[in-house]
């Protein structure tokens, strides 16, 4: 199943890339979930949990596609956007989210295709390569993909979580994360601490030194436990 949603404030633009995508669905025999919408702010009311590819018009009244797609990066970074556009003049702008490609107005359905079998293919590998878990908080539901994740560390009632070496703080508990990352070798080394197997470097008395230079706590009362956990799942990989 792959989901796909479509914003753009001409009703019949929103038609005629929907009608293409039928068509590509059927040509392909792609098994898929469609979502419309009329403006980025509905968009980013009703999010859809789990979105695959988005095909976004940059131009709009009130806040546009360039925008709305920098506010969906801070929750979504896995999500494939193409933009529906008239010209490229703002194409430098779309490196800056991660945009995957554009599609020029009007949509001709061999560019289309073209564009669009692309991005399934490189969402087809991801999905392959890697694992998410999602994670809700204020109202959001966050999708992380499990291998960019090095350690978590709860703080009350927040987790900061180090994603690909940036801290991101999410309202969810640590026994939440641990039922999610266990199966993917996460293991507690600490009260407050979630640390990856893939993510260390050296494991020292009292500290663990990880792979992108931070340092997470090795707790006394815990650390035979942890270490007998972390010996377990090597020896499983090898």
């Amino acid at each position: 199943m792959i989901r796909i949603a479509v914003c753009d404030d001409e009703r019949p633009v929103r038609e005629s890339i929907i009608k293409a995508l039928k068509r590509y669905i059927a040509d392909n025999g792609i098994e898929a979930e469609i979502y419309e919408f009329p403006s980025a702010e509905s968009l980013l009311t009703s999010y859809p949990e789990g979105l695959d590819l988005l095909l976004l018009d940059i131009y709009m009244p009130g806040m546009d596609g360039m925008d709305a797609a920098n506010a969906i990066r801070q929750f979504d970074e896995e999500v494939c956007i193409i933009f529906i556009t008239t010209m490229y003049q703002r194409a430098i702008e779309g490196y800056k989210v991660r945009a995957f490609g554009f599609i020029r107005k009007p949509v001709s359905y061999e560019e289309f295709s073209h564009e669009i079998s692309a991005a399934v293919k490189q969402r087809n590998s991801r999905r392959e390569k890697d694992y998410f878990i999602n994670i809700r908080s204020s109202g959001k539901t966050y999708r992380i993909p499990v291998s960019q994740i090095s350690y978590c560390e709860v703080q009350g009632h927040y987790i900061s979580m180090c994603i690909n070496g940036e801290i991101r703080v999410y309202r969810c508990s640590i026994r939440e994360l641990e039922e999610q990352l266990g199966s993917y070798g996460f293991f507690r080394c600490h009260a407050s601490y979630l640390v990856a197997a893939d993510a260390i470097q050296e494991i020292r008395q009292a500290e663990i030194l990880l792979k992108d230079g931070s340092i997470v706590p090795v707790s006394q009362r815990r650390r035979k436990a942890f270490l007998t956990s972390l010996s377990d799942y090597l020896g499983d990989r090898f």
